[in-house]
């Protein structure tokens, strides 16, 4: 897989493992088409098996679609049993640079300047900043792939799972001295707004709202597991920025329903309804 799966130099890179996590990569896609002004950045989901209507849909979307193999992981937690496939962004070596976005995050801007980001460093990526520090989150990196790259990621599956080192472990394990740290912005938890009485690491909510780059969902789960409308029944003292966020995932999602063919239409309205969570 080493080589460049589009025309461009420059990519930004998402992973599905499932129909959902592929509806969420279109979400995110789609959000940072319409921030973004360049021309020549392709736009790369590395999968497993997909349903044909969602790879259909990606294709309409200019998305290029690259199936990958599973790695072995027999990881303790099974909801993390894919999440070594991220590491897989390394070995897209024909890009001179790719930016790398988890599908449960929504752009607010464009990240296009990432592309250009001055740095001497292996990686960069915003701190992790809920965690002990130093140590970085893997919802977002900015490389420049390559197989040494690759191989020195690589050398960590055979103990991943015995070690119980996720992706983000292994990053900061084996770049540790090697990391760009990006600010804060880049990496807001959802959950900043989820309680109105709690503290605000970024300072005044509406303030601090518009500085972000990319928020990531945790707060209740995945962005599809529960319509805005139960979002403020389980969250009912959450900042209205909280609401704000599910409101606009949702909207693009229902933009992308919208505009695609009617039988896919139906397939995606089916997803919809058997991907929320009843409580």
């Amino acid at each position: 897989m080493g080589h460049c799966v589009g025309n461009n130099r420059f990519a930004y890179v998402f992973y599905a493992t499932d129909d959902e996590y592929a509806v969420a990569v279109l979400v995110v896609a789609k959000l940072l088409r319409q921030f973004s002004i360049r021309d020549d950045v392709d736009f790369v989901v590395l999968h497993l098996p997909l349903a044909d209507y969602i790879l259909t849909t990606m294709h309409e979307m200019g998305i290029i679609t690259k199936r990958v193999e599973q790695l072995h992981y027999d990881v303790y937690n099974y909801y993390f049993r894919h999440c070594l496939i991220k590491l897989r962004i390394l070995q897209l070596t024909g890009y001179d640079r790719i930016v790398f976005l988890d599908a449960d995050t929504i752009p607010l801007k464009s990240l296009d300047h990432l592309f250009t980001l001055s740095f001497s460093e292996a990686i960069a990526a915003p701190r992790a900043y809920w965690l002990p520090q130093p140590f970085v989150t893997s919802l977002l990196l900015v490389v420049e792939p390559s197989l040494v790259m690759w191989n020195r990621v690589r050398r960590h599956f055979e103990t991943a799972s015995e070690k119980k080192y996720y992706d983000m472990d292994i990053i900061n394990l084996e770049f540790e001295e090697e990391i760009f740290y990006l600010p804060d912005e880049y990496a807001c938890l959802n959950s900043e707004w989820e309680d109105t009485e709690k503290p605000f690491h970024f300072g005044k909510p509406e303030k601090s709202y518009g500085r972000m780059q990319v928020v990531h969902f945790t707060a209740l789960g995945k962005p599809w597991w529960y319509h805005p409308d139960k979002v403020r029944r389980l969250r009912p003292n959450a900042h209205p920025i909280f609401y704000e966020l599910w409101g606009k995932w949702w909207l693009v999602r229902e933009q992308i329903i919208e505009e695609s063919s009617p039988i896919s239409r139906l397939k995606f309205s089916f997803l919809k309804h058997t991907s929320q969570r009843e409580n």
